[in-house]
């Protein structure tokens, strides 16, 4: 199917009139999000769109297709898929994924909507596999806690000034996880550490060692990483893991509910995360303190080069 196609990087005279044909061609929420994407790349440089292909089936423009790769820290990136009715949509999926080769990405991902299987046909059709049906949930503030909880656990901020402690940390909640375990030795933990950082607005302060004392004294049991997005006043739950040892006690509750008290104090106005749906026991925690279904997305990835 490719070779009917001449799929290229777009010139920068045409980038306009790409955005625009991606942009069509996306659900309505998807739309919303590209948009808040773009206006991220206003802080970055011109290299942000070296990602973004068309097809022009020898005839000049991109009304063939576009697909955009827009690389991201931490060896990541996002897939902006080519629109469904694209002639050009799995040569342009292809060629993403031969672009993600030559810049050794180790964690390529593209979102797909669970109610429409033309979506998931395309990305595999594409070179993707499918990863995990994430849930978005969100608590609005007038379920934030009014006061401290009360908790057995210390909560000490700026973990991100200690990486090497962290990272290390960060291995062992990965340990045995059942959100997204496919994931876990894809990426090294400094690359994590940089994703989560571009996460919204970094504040050292919001990135927590989860401390509990036993006979050995004070001990890492887990982390916490929230960050906040100014422009919708939101806070996120960007990463939240127990070691092994630590689970089965109710500590996932008790940082839960810290999560939910700094955000109080933060002037949030609601909380937002997203959980793999395989992860009954977290989805369990999120429902008793609240947190409401407001999205459903299929997860596509590349990984590495290969697949899953």
């Amino acid at each position: 199917m490719s070779d009917r196609f001449q799929i290229t990087p777009c010139p920068a005279a045409q980038r306009p009139d790409a955005l625009r044909l991606l942009h069509e061609g996306l659900d309505e929420d998807q739309q919303t999000t590209l948009v808040y994407a773009l206006n991220e790349t206003a802080k970055h440089p011109e290299d942000a769109f070296e990602g973004l292909l068309v097809a022009d089936a020898f005839q000049g423009g991109c009304g063939q297709g576009v697909v955009w790769v827009q690389l991201a820290p931490g060896s990541t990136a996002v897939i902006w898929r080519p629109a469904i009715s694209s002639p050009a949509a799995v040569a342009l999926l292809e060629a993403a994924a031969d672009f993600l080769d030559l810049q050794e990405i180790a964690l390529a991902q593209a979102l797909a909507n669970p109610e429409s299987p033309s979506e998931s046909d395309l990305l595999s059709a594409g070179g993707f596999q499918k990863l995990a049906c994430l849930t978005y949930l969100t608590l609005d503030k007038e379920f934030f806690p009014s006061s401290q909880p009360v908790s057995e656990l210390q909560f000490q901020s700026h973990a991100s000034d200690d990486p090497d402690r962290l990272g290390k940390l960060l291995l062992r909640t990965y340990e045995e996880t059942q959100d997204c375990p496919e994931l876990n030795g894809v990426r090294q933990p400094t690359d994590v550490l940089e994703g989560y950082a571009a996460q919204g607005t970094f504040s050292a302060e919001h990135w927590f060692f989860v401390r509990l004392k036993d006979q050995e004294g004070d001990q890492d049991v887990g982390t916490l990483i929230l960050t906040e997005h100014a422009g919708s006043e939101n806070w996120e739950l960007v990463y939240m893991g127990v070691t092994p040892s630590g689970r089965g006690k109710g500590l996932g509750w008790q940082i839960v509910q810290f999560a939910l008290w700094q955000a109080a104090r933060g002037g949030a106005q609601r909380l937002v995360l997203a959980v793999d749906e395989a992860n009954e026991h977290a989805l369990a925690v999120y429902r008793k303190a609240g947190f409401v279904v407001w999205d459903r997305k299929t997860v596509f990835v590349r990984l590495g080069g290969k697949v899953l």
